[in-house]
């Protein structure tokens, strides 16, 4: 894909983002949930939240075990911690605690140290049950999560509408995800992610790797393209990431689509209007919110990953990534108080 083309599609990521005003109030540009955190694993959803607020969010709530909870609460009080996932509590009582906390969330990002035992991939399920039920609720799934959709496709089929649902899998998760579907894994890897979104009724994916590859299987709109006569079903982030990869990065990834598919989804519902940025016109635009957040996001990481390498290389970890959210930010989609009209200015 050329230089132009990524350019063009870097415009429209741009029109996702809401612009700075004192008419909004605190939470309408973007509440992030983060389902995960187990016993051995409370870095990950920690990245991913704070990612999210480094982005731009302005809350991030964490839903863990309670023993990742004590140890998450003292990396940050930026975060609410709400320790609910308890392996001593019934399903039914989760459920009912899960429903309050995610009835005010934009998005919740399923997956980050999740972990594979029984209790914490129930817990898991039931927060996609409770998703599939709450109008424009969307849904970032990582890590352990995929080991669920992996084992249970169910819980990102029968979505209501268009699918408000991202999957960010690795190689060898993309793999185990097309054997479950019964996808010829040898196939040429653009074909393969098209093909794994229809198979899972039109879910957007980010297929990772040495060039991240987005699809939701359907035809990229047209308003993506800057030729009319293509016809493609995937976009392809070129973007260099950095040579090291560090664990965690995954997560700060699936914090910044989160906030980037929050904003979306609020722009196209009219919640920006008040402050000069009304919903989109275009239906191909509206209805294609998750593939514009996720090539967004995956510019974005790759981006912070080679900024990252640039500062640090083999010496780098996650929370040097974290620190470079913010000024990535700024060196993507401009300063804070940009208008939306300055922006557009800037990418023509």
């Amino acid at each position: 894909m050329g230089s132009q083309q990524h350019e063009h599609l870097m415009s429209l990521v741009n029109e996702l983002i809401p612009p700075v005003s004192g008419k909004l109030h605190k939470g309408q540009a973007g509440r992030i949930g983060v389902l995960g955190g187990s016993g051995d694993y409370s870095g990950a959803p920690f990245f991913s939240s704070m990612g999210a607020m480094r982005f731009g969010a302005d809350l991030a709530h964490v839903i863990c075990e309670p023993g990742a909870g004590a140890v998450i609460k003292t990396y940050s009080p930026d975060l609410i911690v709400h320790g609910i996932l308890d392996p001593s509590k019934s399903v039914e009582e989760v459920r009912s605690e899960l429903e309050g906390i995610m009835s005010r969330l934009h998005v919740m990002v399923i997956g980050p140290g999740l972990g594979r035992s029984e209790h914490m991939q129930n817990f898991a399920k039931v927060a996609f049950e409770l998703a599939k039920k709450m109008e424009q609720m969307g849904v970032v799934v990582d890590a352990d999560g995929l080991w669920l959709v992996q084992n249970d496709p169910s819980v990102v089929l029968d979505w209501p509408g268009v699918p408000r649902v991202i999957l960010t899998p690795n190689i060898m998760e993309f793999k185990r995800l097309c054997q479950k579907m019964k996808i010829d894994d040898s196939a040429p890897p653009k074909t393969l992610c098209p093909e794994l979104a229809r198979s899972l009724q039109n879910v957007t994916i980010i297929q990772k790797g040495e060039t991240d590859i987005v699809s939701n299987g359907r035809p990229i709109p047209s308003e993506f393209l800057q030729s009319e006569g293509d016809k493609v079903e995937i976009l392809e982030s070129e973007v260099r990431g950095g040579l090291k990869r560090v664990g965690g990065q995954g997560d700060i990834l699936s914090g910044s689509v989160g906030v980037l598919l929050a904003w979306g989804s609020e722009w196209v519902r009219g919640s920006y209007e008040h402050i000069g940025h009304p919903p989109p016109k275009s239906k191909g635009i509206a209805d294609n919110i998750p593939l514009l957040a996720a090539y967004g996001a995956s510019t974005f990481n790759r981006t912070v990953s080679m900024r990252g390498w640039q500062a640090k290389g083999r010496s780098m970890v996650t929370g040097d990534l974290v620190e470079l959210v913010g000024p990535v930010y700024e060196e993507l989609f401009g300063a804070a108080e940009d208008s939306p009209e300055k922006r557009r200015l800037r990418n023509e």
